[in-house]
């Protein structure tokens, strides 16, 4: 069991898990999957099983707190009815848990930074609205602590996610109750989609405004998907005003890599390598864990000398 004051790692499919903590972290990167994905298995290649936030990615920010989001995505379930919670339902649990986990760490303040493939990115873009309007204090820091999101094939403008997800639940829905709400808001036109994406951007223009401008990269699929086509189209994986590159593969291949030779990999990662080094050549986003670093070092050099 964790001590008091140790954020918690669940060890089932659902919440946050810890998979790389350095002795003084100076940022957290956060994963989150997409549509009936999973925390481990969306960011998992099948040959060789590489997974790759824990396997590769600490050996290129070795100083980055990582941690993986679960939340249940599916639409269907074989037994049992899937899941009614909603986008905001799952932005919701994502940013209580988050804010938390980070109070609990002493690192609300920290430098965290977003990998969110296909509906998660739509979560967290929903969970950094919650806190942008919540009255409690940590979740409003963590708003202020979030530096940066990397989106990989985000449909910002809905996609064909929900006409393969509608296809899958009119199948299943002869055996279990699936959840229909969650593909409601990834088709084209959808209302509250519509209403997220305004909403992201205005909070995106304002924090920009006041100094405090958030960056995002978004990356797009170069491939279809056998017998489904393309999953979500680059005009609504990108965002207007913000830079944007393919990466060889499909939707789902998109999120997963072999090794550091990956050239998935390596832009992925290099896009993370490049926002920690501009934030520790900022002496303004300088976090505490940081400053102990320094003053644990100068303690030891005094001893020694």
């Amino acid at each position: 069991m964790a001590a008091a004051n140790e954020p918690p790692s669940t060890a089932g499919p659902y919440g946050l898990q810890t998979l790389a903590e350095p002795v003084f972290p100076t940022l957290d990167i956060v994963f989150v999957h997409g549509l009936t994905g999973n925390r481990e298995t969306t960011w998992t290649h099948k040959t060789g099983r590489t997974f790759w936030p824990s396997d590769l990615l600490p050996k290129d920010l070795p100083n980055a707190r990582i941690l993986t989001f679960g939340y249940d995505a599916d639409v269907i379930r074989a037994l049992d009815a899937a899941s009614s919670n909603s986008l905001r339902d799952h932005g919701k649990s994502l940013a209580h848990e988050l804010a938390m986990n980070k109070m609990r760490a002493r690192a609300i303040d920290r430098p965290t930074f977003f990998v969110a493939h296909s509906l998660g990115g739509l979560v967290c873009e929903q969970g950094l609205l919650i806190c942008r309007n919540a009255a409690e204090a940590h979740l409003n820091a963590l708003l202020d602590a979030v530096k940066g999101i990397i989106f990989l094939g985000t449909p910002h403008a809905g996609s064909d996610l929900a006409k393969w997800g509608n296809v899958l639940t009119g199948i299943a829905s002869i055996f279990s109750k699936p959840n229909r709400d969650i593909l409601r808001v990834l088709t084209p036109g959808s209302e509250m989609l519509a209403a997220v994406q305004q909403d992201f951007h205005t909070m995106l223009d304002i924090r920009r405004d006041i100094g405090k401008k958030m960056k995002i990269f978004c990356f797009y699929e170069e491939y279809r998907v056998a017998s489904v086509g393309e999953i979500v189209p680059k005009h609504s994986a990108i965002l207007p005003g913000y830079e944007s590159q393919s990466i060889h593969s499909n939707h789902m291949g998109m999120a997963r890599f072999t090794g550091l030779d990956d050239g998935g990999y390596i832009m992925v990662s290099g896009r993370l390598w490049l926002w920690a080094q501009q934030l520790e050549q900022s002496p303004a986003q300088l976090p505490k864990e940081r400053e102990k670093r320094i003053e644990y070092s100068g303690t030891v050099n005094m001893m020694g000398s």
